[in-house]
């Protein structure tokens, strides 16, 4: 963000403030004025070192305080930015950018609430103010609320239709609800505008992923990195996709790349734990799993990974112990029920086996041929 206000000054602006400094010192807006000369030309620092000396003479100015505002977010000093930002609210109350910005610098400061009463005041001020829509879209995706994320981006994306930012939340809180096909959707209607923006570019290859179209998924993110993506989450995706398509050496480079960029993601631990029970390395797969765990305690795909190495490797009873005390749990993958009977079943214990096999087949919503398999096997029980 630019000091809208300097930085884009026209002359005719510079005049009408100087004709709201007339009851002060030529000393206070000659600091203003090179202040803004500074802020055009990219040197905010000694921008904002000539504003400070204007608000010693001048410490309620709006304009000032607006422009230290923004210089400061401009620099990430978010903190700082509050104070001139919360005192330019005060005198400028009627002013809707105003109450924006000061939005914006408390959702950077993870202050939520906050932020969405300063977006709700900007609305207030100018009715179907887009970016306050955006700010209040923005802050509902923070808080995991997408549905209202969705509102508030539709709402945006209706005086401003092309803009990324709110078309980027409204895809993303698509995907969060898990409907891909209109996440899908509105990612192409912008990808053309923005055909190098990194952020529109891998979320459009993890829509991809869930859609099953992996081959795209995978072309696509290879465009995001063409274009400077390198982050943990990238490199995970695209470990995702190369194990979706069998490439389980590529898979297992872009995971370490992942891990690499991030030691606290537990995503690319759990896939190349996957890819190594693909590879039969079932040692660095228990190892990847425990690390994973560490990160992810709660997540019940993880003991049911190290019960499955458990099982592939003979330690029966080792695997059968995590199965039962996982499918106690109020939520827990039914799959754990299938590998239950088959530990169950390679240890001799056939009727323990077929209650678990008869109560996978109650549950199981997935793939008819583990339902074919499981009956077959309860006609030998």
């Amino acid at each position: 963000m630019t000091p809208k206000r300097s930085i884009l000054a026209s002359f005719l602006f510079m005049v009408t403030l100087a004709a709201l400094f007339s009851a002060c010192s030529d000393n206070a807006l000659d600091h203003y004025n090179l202040g803004v000369d500074y802020a055009e030309k990219g040197d905010l620092e000694l921008a904002i070192k000539n504003w400070l000396l204007t608000l010693e003479e001048r410490p309620d100015d709006t304009e000032t305080n607006y422009n230290l505002g923004i210089a400061l977010m401009e620099l990430k000093r978010f903190s700082e930015a509050e104070k001139y930002l919360r005192s330019a609210s005060v005198t400028g109350s009627s002013d809707y950018e105003i109450h924006q910005a000061l939005g914006k610098t408390l959702e950077e400061l993870d202050r939520l609430a906050e932020a969405k009463k300063s977006y709700n005041m900007a609305a207030a001020i100018k009715k179907n103010y887009p970016p306050a829509y955006i700010g209040l879209a923005s802050c509902a995706m923070k808080q995991k609320q997408y549905k209202t994320a969705e509102k508030y981006s539709t709402i945006a994306l209706r005086g401003s239709p092309r803009e990324m930012e709110g078309n980027l939340i409204l895809a993303k809180a698509y995907y969060e609800q898990e409907n891909y096909d209109d996440a899908y959707a509105q990612l192409l209607s912008i990808r053309h505008t923005y055909p190098t923006d990194t952020d529109i570019l891998l979320l459009l290859g993890k829509v991809m992923y869930a859609r099953h179209m992996y081959e795209d998924a995978l072309a696509v993110l290879k465009i995001a990195g063409e274009n400077g993506r390198s982050d943990s989450e990238f490199y995970s995706y695209l470990g995702h996709t190369n194990f979706a398509l069998n490439y389980f050496t590529k898979a297992e480079k872009y995971y370490q790349l992942s891990i690499f960029k991030d030691k606290s993601n537990p995503d690319p631990l759990i896939g190349i734990a996957k890819t190594y029970m693909k590879t039969g390395e079932y040692a660095k797969a228990l190892d990847a799993w425990d690390k994973a765990s560490i990160l992810r305690p709660d997540d019940s795909e993880i003991p049911l990974g190290i019960s499955i190495v458990y099982i592939n490797t003979g330690r029966f009873e080792d695997g059968v112990k995590i199965l039962e005390k996982l499918i106690t749990k109020k939520e827990f993958p039914v799959r754990a029920l299938y590998f239950l009977g088959h530990a169950q079943m390679r240890m001799g214990k056939k009727e323990d086996a077929r209650r678990s096999f008869e109560e996978f087949i109650n549950l199981w919503q997935g793939d008819k041929a583990l339902i074919d398999e499981v009956s077959q096997i309860l006609i030998t029980l």
